[in-house]
């Protein structure tokens, strides 16, 4: 005698079997359903296109540039001016690239005791970068410790105060410094190398970007374990980099 309520097992299988038969009627009705109120209302989220390199975990800022840190970066004004000043340097070993100064600016042949009068001077990170001068402006690549980014700054000829600063995010160690490039002036704009072989077109004036490479990502660079040493050379409208990858340049 069974309990009230359960079935025989042969009554179970063939209760099972019964269902079973209408499962892909009610499973095809639901389909229908569901493609009709997609069909009315259309798909929750638009489909984008993969643009390669941009890997990165969805709606992250790094997918957005496509891996690249310099379309990250950032402005950050200052409250420097501009010198009224003359003289230029505009990028590694002056404008004829010989190392020589045609100013005609005489030189002091001695200086008194203590040497020359020092007029202002600004804390910088490790490092061999060199500046450029051009306008009443200061250029150099600087690093960031701190906050993790490389940052071309553009500082007054008068004072060394800062007038701004274009930043991106990138991760250097520490060995044997690690900015170490001199940025190319050629107005409307400064182009400067970073570390780790990125690449940054501003506006001189603004500090606005105008584009930005990743030359390990574009050309397959090779990043050295000291860190990238060349510097970026402007002739006439063509910016000269030697990318040193297997992708041609």
């Amino acid at each position: 005698m069974k309990a009230p309520g359960l079935r025989s097992p042969a009554e179970a299988v063939w209760l099972t079997a019964r269902w079973l038969r209408y499962a892909p009627a009610f499973l095809a009705g639901a389909g229908l359903v569901a493609l009709l109120v997609w069909l009315t209302r259309g798909p929750g989220m638009p489909l984008e296109l993969r643009v390669p390199g941009a890997d990165r975990p969805p709606g992250s800022a790094a997918a957005a540039s496509g891996g690249n840190p310099v379309l990250l970066g950032k402005v950050i004004p200052g409250n420097g001016q501009p010198a009224d000043l003359p003289g230029a340097w505009p990028g590694f070993r002056g404008a004829d690239r010989s190392g020589i100064s045609t100013e005609a600016v005489a030189l002091a042949r001695t200086w008194e005791a203590g040497g020359p009068r020092r007029l202002w001077s600004v804390e910088l990170g490790e490092g061999y970068a060199g500046p450029a001068v051009w306008n009443g402006r200061v250029y150099l690549l600087d690093y960031d410790r701190d906050q993790k980014q490389d940052a071309l700054r553009c500082l007054s000829l008068e004072d060394g105060r800062e007038i701004w600063r274009f930043a991106y995010p990138v991760a250097v160690k520490r060995n044997h410094g690690m900015s170490r490039t001199t940025p190319a002036v050629a107005p409307p704009f400064v182009v400067s190398l970073g570390p780790k072989c990125h690449v940054a077109c501003v506006d001189a004036t603004t500090g606005e970007l105008r584009w930005g490479l990743d030359l390990e990502r574009d050309y397959g660079t090779t990043v050295p374990p000291w860190y990238a040493g060349q510097c970026p050379l402007i002739d006439g409208d063509h910016v000269i980099l030697a990318p040193g990858g297997p992708k041609p340049s």
